[in-house]
């Protein structure tokens, strides 16, 4: 081999050598792929062969034949290299090609563990992320880019303090020397924090528990990992757990937990010691079974087993106190089971009814004392639900309804037993209730063996939005009164019919005793004064004092005459027979003359077809109203209102007089106005007067006719 070629691959195996062992760049390559450094290794054996066998054969030539070293040199090298090279395969195949072979299984599960490191770092549910010397971030798994909000590529050369811990919780400035993130790899020392806040990308704070290590290489710090979650939820809970804890402590109603096997108390809260006149310390680790009045000890295990089964129990018992006395109590249990179902312990919440056993002794009397007021008094209440319909009955209301006690009702079946004569208006009267109207209603309700006769009243209440909840109401029991005032009613009508048999009676006799009078007695005066203008006639002339008596008897019998005649038309106006409305004009003509009260009529010109009892009633309330009219109202004026309207006579009286209080004049008996109101019912009419100091007096009478029209 020449010297140049020689040369040549010595520069060439200085160059791989320096390729392969020294530089930094090729050393990260066969980091990621050792296969390839193997090939470099070789290839740089072999060159390293052939350089040394160019070597060793240009000495030998040049020291035993150095005129050969051109031409039997070259045979030398030729075969000293091929020698060499030999060796060298022999060498590559003994020990290089094996060392590979554990360098591809070696780069293999390292390649296995990094992926499964990658995975663990990427799926794990805190953030981790690397800094390096200079605060940077090198790495960052997936839980930290979504609880941060940045990526890797985002984050760059800046300095993750000045992105994520640059202010602390309340806003104030976090400086770099006082975080414990960087002091981590400044002084070469784990940090960490239960309480401290990361400021994410959106600006928003996220609350952290983090704990962060130094890295260290080759006896050096390069920079720090650190692993952190999100304190949010851990946070919430212990505030959840603070409140119920604070409940626990602070509940009025004694809370224990129980162990299961043993049955001693291994937590209690301080209500259920001091109910029971114990400390915390005296009542602990004890049986629960103590707190328990020895007679109750034979119920307590049906308890405990009750509590077992089903998983929860409520029971009320006796407890002891520490002096020994006796209260009673409300106990409330829940057994805590496993996932195979084996109770752990039982919690148990107790509380003192004392105050409710009193409140139910007394509400007990109550209910008792309404029950005797309600059979009393024979009153009922009921509740009905609008949501369901049902209804619900105290007990004397089931007796009202001649049910039995816990019948179960609805609103239908209770409409069922109204009479049907009464059913539509109950319900007319509930539907007048829902917009508003108050109920009170009196009906007939079917019952075994008859009818009886009930006022029922309610009360609806209504929801915040508006709905009806339920109806509230009461049902008593008027058949007793009703039968009374029925009774009332038929002897007022038997009274009323007689007073109107009576008044009818009275009419006639005044009718006939006015024709007597009209007609007897007016022919004997009137035969009377014609005797007596016969006698001055026939003796008067030559006897000047006969003729002066005769004068003084003429003018007592006209006088005789004219109270004849008022004394008839005061028991029966003739004008009477001419109809209401003529009689009512002679009444008021006859009424303006004597007491100068102006007085006017409004009335049809056409007869009015009424009958002449219904007249002669109309004509005596008239006659009534202007003697109260004289008496009373200091009128100078009265407007009479007749006529026949809807089959009905009407007839209204007005004044412009003084006026009084109608409810001062209803207490008292006041016969004109009685008499009044019984002349316009005993035909089933009625009246009504309107009037007020200082504002005239009113009198409105409707009587029913038998006939309609006018002639």
């Amino acid at each position: 081999m020449s010297v140049p070629t020689t040369i040549g691959l010595i520069v060439l195996s200085l160059s791989l050598y320096r390729l392969v062992f020294v530089s930094e760049r090729f050393r990260l390559y066969y980091a990621r792929y050792p296969d390839r450094q193997i090939l470099f290794i070789t290839v740089f054996v072999l060159l390293a062969l052939l350089t040394l066998g160019g070597l060793i054969s240009s000495a030998i030539a040049v020291k035993y034949a150095p005129d050969l070293f051109v031409h039997e040199g070259l045979w030398v090298g030729i075969v000293l290299h091929w020698l060499l090279a030999m060796g060298g395969a022999l060498f590559l195949y003994r020990y290089i090609l094996p060392l590979a072979q554990r360098l591809r299984e070696s780069q293999t599960i390292l390649t296995e563990a990094l992926h499964k490191n990658e995975l663990i770092l990427q799926c794990a549910g805190e953030g981790i992320y690397g800094l390096d010397s200079q605060g940077r971030m090198t790495f960052a798994n997936a839980a930290a880019e979504r609880m941060l909000g940045y990526t890797l590529a985002e984050v760059g050369d800046v300095s993750v303090h000045s992105l994520i811990h640059h202010s602390k919780s309340d806003g104030r400035p976090h400086p770099a020397e006082e975080c414990p993130l960087l002091a981590t790899y400044r002084e070469g020392t784990p940090h960490q924090s239960n309480d401290d806040v990361f400021w994410r990308k959106d600006g928003r704070p996220l609350d952290v528990q983090y704990v962060s290590a130094p890295i260290w290489e080759a006896g050096q710090i390069t920079g720090a990992v650190v692993v952190f979650s999100d304190n949010t939820v851990r946070k919430r809970n212990e505030a959840l757990l603070a409140r119920w804890q604070h409940i626990f402590d602070h509940a009025e109603w004694g809370v224990i937990v129980c162990n299961a096997e043993t049955g001693r108390i291994e937590l209690m809260n301080p209500a259920f010691a001091r109910m029971h006149g114990y400390s915390l310390q005296e009542l602990a680790g004890r049986p629960a079974s103590e707190t328990f009045v020895e007679a109750c000890g034979a119920e307590l295990a049906r308890h405990i087993r009750l509590t077992h089964e089903k998983g929860h129990h409520i029971w009320e018992s006796w407890h002891l106190r520490k002096d020994g006395s006796r209260f009673p109590v409300q106990a409330d249990a829940t057994a805590v089971k496993d996932e195979a179902g084996r109770v752990l312990y039982r919690v148990v919440n107790v509380q003192d009814i004392t105050a409710r056993r009193q409140a139910e002794n007394i509400l007990r009397e109550s209910e008792a004392h309404l029950a005797r007021a309600q059979a009393q008094g024979k009153l009922g209440s009921w509740v009905l639900n609008i949501a369901d319909g049902t209804v619900e009955f105290s007990a004397e209301n089931y007796r009202i309804f001649g049910l039995p006690p816990g019948t179960p009702l609805s609103y239908q079946a209770l409409l069922g037993r109204i009479h049907p004569r009464d059913r539509a208006a109950v319900e007319a009267a509930w539907r007048a209730a829902m917009n508003g109207e108050p109920y009170d209603v009196q009906h007939r309700i079917l019952v075994e063996g008859g009818v009886k006769w009930v006022r029922q009243r309610a009360e609806l209440e209504y929801a915040a939005d508006g709905s009806l909840l339920r109806g509230v109401g009461t049902t008593q029991d008027i058949t007793e009164p009703k039968q009374h005032e029925e009774e009332l009613l038929r002897s007022r009508q038997n009274l009323r019919e007689l007073a109107a048999h009576h008044e009818k009676i009275r009419e006639a006799e005044r009718t006939r005793i006015a024709r007597e009078i009209h007609d007897e007695l007016g022919q004997y005066l009137t035969a009377l004064r014609m005797d007596t203008a016969m006698l001055n006639i026939r003796f008067g002339t030559d006897n000047p004092e006969l003729e002066r008596h005769v004068a003084t008897m003429k003018k007592t019998i006209d006088t005789t005459i004219g109270v004849v005649r008022d004394l008839a038309a005061s028991l029966r106006p003739g004008a009477l027979d001419m109809g209401l409305v003529s009689a009512a004009e002679w009444l008021l003509c006859g009424f303006e003359e004597r007491t100068r009260i102006r007085c006017r009529l409004h009335a049809p010109l056409e007869y009015l077809d009424v009958d002449e009892e219904r007249g002669t009633a109309a004509f005596r309330v008239l006659q009534e109203s202007l003697t109260n009219i004289v008496r009373h109202a200091r009128a100078d004026e009265v407007n009479v209102r007749i006529e026949l309207t809807g089959g009905a006579l009407e007839m209204e009286i007005r004044d412009n007089g003084v006026g009084f209080d109608n409810a001062a004049v209803r207490n008292r008996k006041t016969f004109g106005l009685m008499g009044i109101r019984e002349r316009a019912l005993q035909f089933g009419g009625e009246s009504r007067i309107d009037s007020s100091p200082g504002a005239g007096t009113a009198l409105y009478v409707r009587i029913p006719c038998a006939a309609e029209g006018v002639r």
